[in-house]
């Protein structure tokens, strides 16, 4: 039996536009983000696992200090899957963080403190700060795996990246200049768009309206979807949940992030929800 959301800690921010957060501790991840009109923008799976190990295949996990299966440790790194601790909380905004330890460090042999600061104003932000606290440099991959829920994916639509360059996995990490006025999602989807604007805009959304993207310190962007086999193969996601996702990911890969001692680096997302509005015409 899946243990219930009430597993594992997590505490809530209020917006004082109306809207609310959500921030489990396990994996320091933002589960849920509802804006002023009563939208919820991020994706949770029915079939969640609340497993000590395990990631939250929900809202927007931590990626650190390697993305995806790209180097030997476990995949998208060390965070998702650890308790965090609240360092500061108000009202709109909490600060989580979580140092290395015996166990990191067997894996990565590095000191660092992680933080994420998560703030909501009529938009959601969420900063992800890396402190060098060793002796030695150190280099590392980073992102905020965003899940946005969708109506329908075949709907939904990213604008912006045209004309950017993408490595595509489903075609053997094959390098393909995006031509398109906008990506949409008709099949297994695993792009990772390098040197990339530094916003884009999510539209399609159905009732949930639009949002716009924009980061600082990231410069990648990740556009992943399952689709239908690899949705069936996951014992956390129900068959067609697929349709009800899209992540679109703030990331730091093609250029690894390099810090010297007590230096620090800060990725960070602002997602602006937006209005109900028609996609342009393709």
């Amino acid at each position: 039996m899946t243990p219930s959301v009430d597993a594992f800690p997590r505490i809530f921010l209020d917006d004082p536009s109306g809207g609310r957060a959500e921030i489990y501790l396990h994996g320091a991840q933002v589960t849920s983000w509802v804006d002023g009109t009563g939208r919820e923008h991020l994706y949770f799976s029915r079939r969640a696992r609340f497993e000590a190990g395990k990631s939250i295949r929900a809202g927007i996990p931590v990626v650190f200090p390697q993305f995806a299966d790209n180097g030997p440790l476990p995949k998208h790194g060390l965070l998702r899957t650890r308790e965090w601790r609240v360092a500061r909380q108000e009202p709109a905004s909490a600060t989580l963080a979580i140092r290395d330890d015996v166990e990191t460090r067997a894996l990565w042999p590095h000191r660092f403190l992680a933080e994420l600061v998560v703030t909501v104003a009529g938009s959601l932000t969420v900063a992800l700060r890396i402190t060098n606290t060793d002796t030695s440099p150190f280099s590392f991959a980073g992102a905020l795996h965003t899940y946005f829920a969708v109506d329908e994916v075949q709907e939904a639509a990213v604008t912006g990246l045209t004309g950017c360059t993408y490595r595509d996995k489903v075609r053997d990490w094959a390098e393909v200049v995006d031509g398109e006025p906008t990506v949409r999602i008709g099949g297994e989807t695993d792009r990772v768009y390098a040197h990339a604007p530094s916003s884009v805009r999510l539209d399609g959304l159905g009732g949930r309206g639009r949002l716009d993207l924009e980061t600082e310190g990231f410069g990648d962007w990740v556009v992943w979807n399952p689709w239908v086999e690899l949705t069936a193969a996951q014992t956390d996601m129900e068959p067609e949940d697929y349709r009800r996702m899209l992540c679109v990911e703030a990331a730091r890969i093609a250029d690894p992030v390099m810090l010297n001692p007590g230096e620090r680096w800060t990725g960070m997302q602002t997602m602006h929800p937006g209005s109900t509005s028609p996609v342009e015409a393709t």
